[in-house]
């Protein structure tokens, strides 16, 4: 029997034999786990992360002896005496990567200006003195008195401030207290600690992005990103709302599998800064609707039934301990609005960072990711729609793709005149001896690109059988194009375009077209004055390639192209470090109008239409 296993943060997929073990399955994709010990279980640097548990035979002993319980509750494993017993996820964890996964979504500019909605107000002893017995105030109300009078701030105790106050002893030192302009005191610490830090987020379908701020100098710290682990249970949102429903914890599982995500990340990036959980004193997080629902520890089940409504479009804000993150039970953590099921607060963090509304040029924002985000207009108003792209973009349901990881092909280009295959592997920068193990989404745009510019491709998406380079079927049906020989890869397997991985991104590009062409015609806009292409997708594609697929329609010469890493966490990141962003927020998600496609007539003709490529004239 066989099982679908998927390895990550590569997203590469083996359909591994059941008893296999975890180390083999790698090996067969060209990514050996390091085995210090020879595969003898001793040494536990093949440690990987099983999910769910059962994917895996169970637990031997020598995985005992090397495994500690928590590691063995948390699901870590050890890849060579583990065997495929099911379907599941394998995810090597990062500090054991000898090169890291290029995410994306982690390369913005390093200072903003910074009027944070929280401050630290440190008092000295004389304002935390206790009056002693008979005084009429209680301690917390005393400290909030002579707050007032001290610095004129009119500050209530939030619960989990009271229960921290109520464990330090008094007045022996100074205090620290954490003041939100909104939710008063949230966090109250023994001693003086002045350095004040936010996180923003960034959840995406895909990808994960957290970005650590410093709340008083404006300045990003460190960041980090990662594999959203939901995709355990689906690809995209529609897969996950569907597991939700079906499962009776299903709501809660996708919720608790990433708090413990951002949790990891986040003390990642507070080691990395010499900093601690203590120091956060507020969050910010973006995402689009299912992904804010589910982190809110909402069910999305309405998302999925029409007329796919929220349950809440307002911004909202939780504490720490409410979403089960590891930081001062009391930090705020503000959820963004959003415009409508499929417009998310994402689309209006990229507004923020972007700031089209303000300029009378008109812009065209696509961020594409698992899903299709497009904004266009200007200062005289401002249009959405979501396209459903699904994850084809980003290497998945390909039959070779694979993550933006070491050892994707991410560059192509075929000579028309010799056919000759030419490409980039990530990670040769480094590791210049590094082979191909498969395919990204970039990668397969700038193939289907050169293959149609050589006339491999006819224009309906069929492959062109005269070249012998095209290997056909017993029909005579061009079936495949090779585009690395096995002896030139790393599992020493083919490296190839087959006519189903032309439909997937046939399906993927026609949808992006449509949204874009329906998107202009709805709102009356006769130009585009600028392009903005960002997302951990967006912004690292050869548009000209994408325009020749068809994915995207032709460019004015007088329009620009911006390529932006990542406007939705830079918007993030803005409304953690100015509160008036805030309200600018809000307005946008009620004054932004939003397009269904899936309810304009001109739909069903334009979607069969964009799943042509371009001739070539064109």
């Amino acid at each position: 029997m066989e099982h679908r296993v998927l390895f990550e943060p590569f997203g590469l997929v083996h359909n591994s034999e059941e008893g296999e073990t975890a180390a083999e399955a790698a090996r067969a994709l060209g990514m050996p786990l390091r085995s210090d010990c020879g595969g003898k279980g001793k040494c536990g640097k093949c440690k990987i992360l099983a999910l769910p548990p059962e994917c895996l035979s169970p637990v031997c002993d020598e995985e005992r002896e090397v495994l500690t319980q928590e590691e063995l509750y948390s699901g870590l494993r050890l890849g060579c005496k583990a065997k495929v017993a099911g379907p599941g996820v394998l995810t090597i964890p990062a500090e054991l990567l000898e090169s890291g996964e290029s995410f994306g979504k982690t390369q913005l500019r390093t200072s903003y200006p910074a009027d944070p909605m929280v401050e630290r107000i440190v008092l000295p002893p004389e304002l935390v003195e206790n009056e002693g017995p008979g005084s009429s105030l209680d301690i917390a109300g005393k400290i909030a008195s002579r707050l007032q009078k001290a610095t004129g701030k009119d500050l209530s105790f939030g619960n989990h401030a009271l229960r921290e106050l109520s464990l330090i002893p008094l007045p022996e030192n100074e205090l620290t207290l954490v003041s939100h302009a909104e939710k008063g005191l949230t966090a109250v610490m023994h001693g003086a600690h002045r350095r004040s830090l936010g996180i923003a987020l960034d959840i995406g379908t895909t990808t994960l992005a957290l970005y650590l701020c410093d709340l008083q100098s404006g300045e990003l710290i460190a960041c980090d990103a990662l594999a959203n682990p939901q995709r355990i249970y689906g690809e995209d949102i529609i897969s996950r709302i569907a597991y939700a429903d079906e499962h009776e914890e299903g709501a809660s599982r996708l919720h608790l599998i990433l708090a413990g995500a951002i949790n990891s990340m986040a003390g990642r990036v507070l080691r990395r800064a010499g900093a601690d959980a203590a120091q956060v004193d507020e969050i910010v997080a973006v995402g689009n609707t299912t992904m804010e629902t589910l982190f809110a520890g909402l069910h999305p089940h309405s998302l999925g039934v029409a007329p796919y409504a929220a349950i809440i479009h307002e911004p909202r804000d939780f504490t720490a301990f409410e979403l089960g993150l590891d930081f001062n039970p009391g930090t705020n953590v503000h959820l963004f609005p959003t415009i409508s099921g499929f417009i998310g607060g994402d689309t209006i963090a990229a507004i923020l960072s972007e700031r089209p509304h303000e300029s009378s040029e008109i812009s065209l924002i696509i961020d594409i990711g698992t899903n299709g985000e497009l904004v266009m207009g200007n200062r005289n108003g401002l249009w959405a729609t979501s396209c459903a792209t699904g994850p084809a973009f980003e290497g998945a349901h390909i039959s070779c793709g694979m993550r933006a990881a070491p050892g994707a092909i991410h560059k192509l280009d075929i000579d028309p005149s010799t056919l000759q295959v030419s490409y980039q592997v990530l990670g040769s920068d480094s590791h210049p001896d590094i082979k191909p193990r498969g395919i990204c989404g970039s990668g397969i745009i700038d193939a289907l690109a050169s293959m149609r510019r050589a006339g491999l491709i006819l224009p309906n998406g069929r492959m062109s059988e005269k070249f012998k380079c095209i290997d056909c079927d017993e029909n005579g049906i061009g079936r495949k194009f090779v585009i690395v020989p096995a002896e030139k890869t790393a599992a020493g397997r083919e490296i190839f375009v087959t006519l189903q991985d032309i439909r997937q991104i046939q399906v993927a590009k026609a949808a992006l077209l449509t949204g874009i062409r329906l998107l202009v015609k709805e709102s009356g806009i006769d130009r585009i004055d600028r392009i903005v292409l960002t997302g951990a997708f967006g912004a690292r594609f050869d548009w000209r390639n994408a325009v020749a697929i068809g994915m995207l329609p032709a460019i004015s010469p007088e329009a620009r192209v911006e390529i932006v890493e990542n406007a939705a966490g830079t918007g993030a990141i803005i409304a953690l470090l100015d509160k008036k962003s805030r309200g600018e927020a809000f307005n946008l998600s009620r004054t932004v109008r939003f397009l269904e496609l899936s309810q304009l007539p001109e739909f069903q003709v334009e979607f069969p239409s964009a799943m042509t490529f371009p001739y070539l004239d064109e």
